[in-house]
C-alpha cells in the first residue's frame, strides 16, 4: 500500500507505548485482502499482530472502488479468502481482547458510572457493575471475572468522587 513506515517502525512506537502504559488498551485497524496480499504475507501480518500487545483490533475487508489504483489491480485476492482471513483475524482480536481483561481480575479500576448497571474503565473497559448507580460518578471498582463483553464487578464499590 506504498507506506512509508515499516513493521518495525510501528511495532517500536506499540511496544514503547505499552512500557510506559502497562494497562493502556492499544488497537489497530487491518485490512485484509488488498490485491496482491499472498497467503505468505497474510500469515506474516497475523504474526505480527500475534506478537504485538492489542488488546482490540478493526478488522475490515478490502472492498474495491472504482477508478482506484488497487482496484485496477490485476491479482485480486477472491472475496471468499478475504472473509476467511478476516474471519481469522476478527478470532486473533477476540482472544486478545479477553486475554487483557482477564489481566485485570483481582485489581481495582477506576471508572465512571453509566448508564444501566454499567462503568466505563480509564482504559475503554465496560464493567458490568453489582449494583445500580447514578451515571456519570467516578467510582473505584473491584474486578472479579469477564464476561463476554467485558468485567464484572467485585464486591466492593467504592465512590471516589461525588
Amino acid at each position: 500500500m506504498h507506506r512509508k513506515y515499516r513493521p518495525r517502525h510501528y511495532a517500536d512506537r506499540v511496544q514503547r507505548a505499552r512500557a510506559l502504559m502497562p494497562d493502556a488498551a492499544i488497537g489497530a485497524d487491518v485490512m485484509v485482502g488488498f490485491p496482491g496480499e499472498t497467503d505468505a504475507e497474510f500469515e506474516e501480518s497475523r504474526q505480527f499482530m500475534e506478537a504485538m500487545p492489542f488488546t482490540y483490533l478493526h478488522v475490515f475487508t478490502y472492498s474495491e472502488r472504482p477508478g482506484t489504483p488497487a482496484a485496477d489491480e490485476a491479482v485480486q485476492v477472491p472475496m471468499a479468502v478475504r472473509k476467511e482471513r478476516n474471519r481469522i483475524l476478527r478470532q486473533l482480536a477476540a482472544d486478545k481482547n479477553r486475554a487483557f481483561r482477564e489481566s485485570m481480575v483481582g485489581r481495582t479500576l477506576s471508572a465512571v458510572t453509566l448508564d444501566g448497571g454499567m462503568a466505563l474503565t480509564g482504559n475503554y473497559l465496560k464493567v458490568e457493575l453489582g449494583s445500580q448507580r447514578e451515571a456519570n460518578i467516578l467510582i473505584d471498582v473491584r474486578i472479579d471475572g469477564v464476561s463476554e463483553a467485558g468485567l464484572l464487578e467485585g464486591a466492593t464499590l467504592l465512590p471516589i468522587l461525588q
